[in-house]
């Protein structure tokens, strides 16, 4: 009798999560021209799940069938970021997996809130930019960060736009909302970089609705910011593999520490031709300027190689080829959901106080944290705290996956989590960089499928085959 009542003091909250969900028939278009015949979902949330009676946001989400015949749990695919398009990524070259992954399951692209269609206000952008021709250091560059992440936070607000809204935990609970709306007992998650950030967020809120764990390129609860120790680290690995080529050299960290060092005593005024506007403008190049672009190089292989291509150009002074590209880290553009997210997020003061002490030793300083918004600065935003961030327990089954060389998101993310998740493998491959964690060999979508079908998996290191 308890069981049946309930069940019906429960049924009209799952019937009214429902009543808000859609589906179309829908024929996907990938970019390489391959159509696939699937379902365009929205559901309708609220903007602020605990006032469930006051304004509502729909998402939107694109619905591959599985070709199971008895499917296991939804596996929703969470984009990184913040920002990132899920359906976009089933779009591009990620395709192939939510094809492959159908035989497990049906796979869901979310489009989170905030992202692509499911964008619930009108295309919002702030620009902001450091002047090209000043020198710029990392107190320079806070105190332009800060400056027009709080204008735009201003103007969004006027704009009608609920800042605080935009945060992890109300990601979280839209989740819980498909879930419901579904009408599926459990959900599986399949996320990358942030996706995994609010991937942990539901499994830390809702682990008894969930059935497994997906986790590539492993940004934990209190990871948002970045700790200088891993891009030492990862300098070192990249040190040791051009050792190995050249062992009478003076090795990669040596090299890099002249450079920084003579940027330190004088920066250097490089003239260049902007490509989009034919006009010559003028790069005051420095240390800092450096160290960043050698950080936001050492994201994934291919591009640090390039990097290392550039630097013998570098160390004879000749700074012109790389001037387009470090001016691109003086400018950019907010947009409500990314800033608000990671600054929700926000850091616990033994990390900022970690970051703080690795920054004075490390090579690259605390450049790998260059630009960050603090909940601070931005009016409506709310740091979600030490709950959020803490130590996550749970039983789920987890899989983690994660790039030796990752400039992003370093393996020790993952293993950092272990003694919380007793359930959890961690598949570390050898070589692959941040964005080479799903395709960069066949294996890998093998461990996946076997994972999601219930097999059972042991830690394992794949190494894999040397870029052509």
């Amino acid at each position: 009798m308890r069981a049946v009542l309930l069940f019906t003091l429960l049924t009209p909250l799952v019937l009214a999560h429902a009543e808000g969900l859609r589906f179309e028939p829908h024929t996907f278009h990938a970019k390489d021209g391959r159509t696939v015949e699937t379902e365009l979902g929205s559901l309708t949330v609220p903007v602020r799940h605990a006032r469930p009676e006051g304004p509502s946001l729909t998402l939107r989400f694109v619905r591959f069938k599985s070709t199971n015949p008895t499917p296991g749990a939804p596996i929703v695919y969470l984009a990184g970021g913040p920002g990132g398009s899920g359906i976009d990524a089933a779009k591009y070259v990620r395709h192939d997996l939510f094809l492959a992954l159908r035989e497990v399951a049906d796979v869901i692209a979310l489009d989170q809130r905030g992202t692509g269609q499911s964008t619930f206000h009108a295309e919002l952008s702030h620009a902001w930019s450091v002047p090209l021709d000043s020198p710029m250091d990392e107190a320079m560059l806070t105190a332009k960060v800060k400056a027009s992440a709080t204008e735009a936070a201003k103007a969004w607000t006027a704009a009608g736009v609920d800042l605080g809204a935009y945060t992890t935990v109300e990601s979280a609970e839209d989740l819980e909302s498909l879930r419901e709306a579904l009408g599926v007992p459990r959900l599986s998650l399949w996320g990358i970089s942030y996706g995994t950030h609010l991937g942990l967020a539901y499994l830390r809120r809702h682990a008894d609705r969930v059935d497994r764990v997906i986790l590539a390129g492993v940004e934990g609860p209190d990871d948002t910011w970045k700790r200088p120790a891993h891009a030492e680290a990862l300098l070192d690995r990249w040190d040791a593999v051009l050792r190995a080529k050249d062992a009478k050299g003076p090795g990669l960290r040596a090299r890099l520490r002249t450079l920084l060092d003579a940027l330190g005593r004088r920066p250097r005024a490089v003239k260049f031709t902007d490509s989009k506007t034919g006009a010559e403008r003028t790069w005051m190049a420095t240390r800092f300027d450096v160290q960043r672009l050698v950080f936001e190089s050492m994201r994934d292989p291919a591009t640090f190689q390039r990097f290392l291509m550039l630097l013998p150009a570098l160390e004879a002074g000749s700074y012109e080829l790389v001037a387009p590209f470090a001016a691109g880290f003086r400018d950019g553009a907010w947009a409500p959901m990314s800033v608000a997210m990671d600054a929700a997020s926000g850091i616990s003061p033994a990390r900022r106080a970690r970051i703080a002490r690795e920054a004075r030793t490390a090579l690259l300083g605390n450049a790998v944290n260059a630009g960050m918004v603090e909940a601070a600065w931005l009016p409506g935003v709310v740091d979600l705290g030490e709950g959020f961030r803490g130590p996550l327990k749970a039983r789920t089954p987890v899989l983690m996956i994660s790039g030796t060389l990752d400039g992003r998101t370093a393996p020790d993310n993952a293993e950092a989590l272990r003694p919380g998740l007793s359930n959890a493998v961690h598949l570390v491959l050898e070589g692959a960089g941040h964005d080479g964690l799903f395709q960069s060999d066949p294996r890998i979508l093998e461990r996946m499928k076997s994972f999601l079908r219930g097999e059972k998996l042991a830690d394992e290191r794949l190494q894999l085959p040397p870029a052509p």
